[in-house]
């Protein structure tokens, strides 16, 4: 993955929406091909990993939830989250994409973070992840990093993210789970990594 595919693909996104969005399905058809039955195995791991918290799937909770959660958040979290849209017919949309590999931690019922694996049939996938104002500073974020990272290498996924060089907070919780490689940047001015073992 270089950091012109990525470009192309935003582009592509932002400009030609009914592109991406074909795009888009036949990428979910040939990922649940490939990766269906293995994905189902190492997620069971991943749940027992997230403990203490609760992992579920997004296609589990109500899309009116998801929202409420996005909602709550304050304003600055927007500045570094954007990977797609936050109302009820984005997030529905996304519950029937197999290859978005979208997941909430629950403690007590209530949402305390949220996070992806956007995956593609080349093998390859892009995290992202957002943790509840009210709960950080409790590792939480670190937990994520590791359970997407245990998930992209168990089914030989090659994983990268982007993160700005300002969100200290993004960087420092991947920490200990594995080791970004800069490899590019984005036109906005995000880092675009690599994900690699430690």
């Amino acid at each position: 993955m270089s950091i012109s595919h990525y470009s192309i693909a935003h582009w592509l996104r932002d400009s030609m929406p009914f592109v991406w969005k074909s795009t888009e399905r036949c990428n979910a058809w040939w990922f649940h091909y490939r990766y269906a039955c293995r994905h189902k195995q190492i997620e069971q791991e991943a749940f027992q990993m997230a403990v203490p918290y609760r992992m579920e799937r997004i296609t589990n909770i109500p899309a009116e939830e998801l929202v409420a959660f996005f909602q709550a958040q304050p304003d600055d979290i927007y500045r570094w989250f954007t990977p797609h849209g936050f109302e009820s017919h984005d997030i529905i949309s996304l519950q029937h994409n197999p290859s978005f590999l979208a997941y909430v931690l629950k403690q007590e019922e209530q949402i305390v973070a949220y996070f992806f694996l956007r995956c593609f049939c080349n093998g390859t996938c892009y995290f992202g992840r957002m943790v509840d104002y009210r709960h950080r500073n409790h590792g939480i974020g670190k937990l994520i990093n590791r359970v997407s990272f245990y998930m992209s290498e168990a089914m030989h996924l090659k994983s990268y993210q982007t993160i700005s060089n300002n969100n200290i907070a993004s960087i420092k919780s991947c920490t200990g789970a594995y080791r970004l490689q800069p490899i590019g940047t984005a036109s906005n001015g995000d880092i675009l990594y690599k994900n690699s073992k430690l």
